[in-house]
């Protein structure tokens, strides 16, 4: 089957707001609990977040290790996403870099150590991961690649939006957080309309929309007030900024779980039943503005 992947980035300028527990959550629930017609769908992660958790808490959770194995004979070598920058990439194989976890699910590690000597060495690194993908022809083998960005506004911002169709903000409803998708905002289009490359000629990354996370009003009443006050409706107006209904519920199982437990490791009817929703509106939501897109195009 030949899919066409939509690239995804996850990513706020304010860290602290669960982004990538949502970017793992989602992918591990649309990997494992979904289909599209027949074929379950298929997601590649891809950690440029120099914390790597992401990284951490699937290795964990699958019992993986970072080794590349040649002709039956264990060879140490670490799998990972800094691989696509050494200046020997061109003769990498996807062994090299990309880790598969489960028949659907596959991880570019994240490791990126040396990228900001090679940023100051060669300014093409931005264009590193899109390059990659491309020559590589991974949208053909998924239907969703998702980057877990790094709250942070370099190199690793461009790198993603280099590559991404969409973009997803996850956003705790407190006064930083909102800042903090504001500051996306001026951050996307620096980043889109400052460059003098073709990069963005004919397509820009588009925002995805804004998901409430952590989100606990019967202890946080005040949260309440940040989901419907004036500084987001300004936000979301001037940016024409999408806010999705459902929310990522705050969960006591998860925030005091080992870091290898995920929701599909549970039988929580509640926490299902709010990973179900939000995977159903995220799939729409991309549904809607694909077609959006086409409606434009013609």
């Amino acid at each position: 089957m030949t899919r066409n992947a939509k690239v995804i980035s996850f990513i706020n300028m304010k860290g602290g707001v669960g982004k990538t527990t949502l970017c793992r959550e989602i992918a591990l629930y649309l990997s494992e609990r979904y289909t599209r017609g027949e074929e379950s769908i298929k997601i590649l992660l891809i950690d440029i977040d120099p914390q790597a958790n992401l990284t951490q808490s699937l290795l964990e959770k699958f019992e993986k290790k970072t080794t590349y194995y040649k002709e039956n004979e264990e060879v140490d070598f670490k799998c990972s996403v800094d691989n696509i920058f050494k200046q020997d990439a061109v003769g990498m194989s996807k062994k090299h870099v990309i880790l598969e976890l489960t028949e659907n699910l596959d991880l570019i590690p994240g490791e990126l150590e040396t990228i900001f000597l090679q940023r100051q060495q060669n300014p093409s690194t931005p264009n590193k991961l899109m390059d990659y993908i491309i020559d590589n022809e991974l949208r053909r083998e998924y239907d969703y690649i998702f980057l877990d960005c790094p709250p942070t506004y370099s190199v690793y911002t461009e790198m993603s939006f280099y590559t991404s169709d969409y973009y997803f903000v996850p956003a705790v409803p407190d006064a930083y957080s909102v800042l903090g998708v504001d500051l996306l905002e001026r951050v996307v289009k620096d980043i889109v309309y400052s460059q003098r490359n073709t990069v963005f000629k004919n397509s820009q990354p588009k925002n995805l929309g804004v998901m409430w996370t952590r989100v606990h009003l019967g202890h946080k009443p005040k949260q309440a007030d940040f989901m419907s006050g004036l500084d987001v409706a300004d936000i979301v107006i001037d940016n024409r900024i999408y806010i999705f209904e459902n929310v990522f519920q705050e969960s006591h199982k998860l925030s005091t779980s080992t870091f290898d437990k995920s929701i599909v490791d549970r039988s929580d009817k509640s926490l299902d039943e709010m990973m179900i929703n939000i995977c159903d509106e995220f799939i729409q939501r991309i549904e809607v503005m694909e077609n959006e897109s086409a409606v434009e195009e013609d």
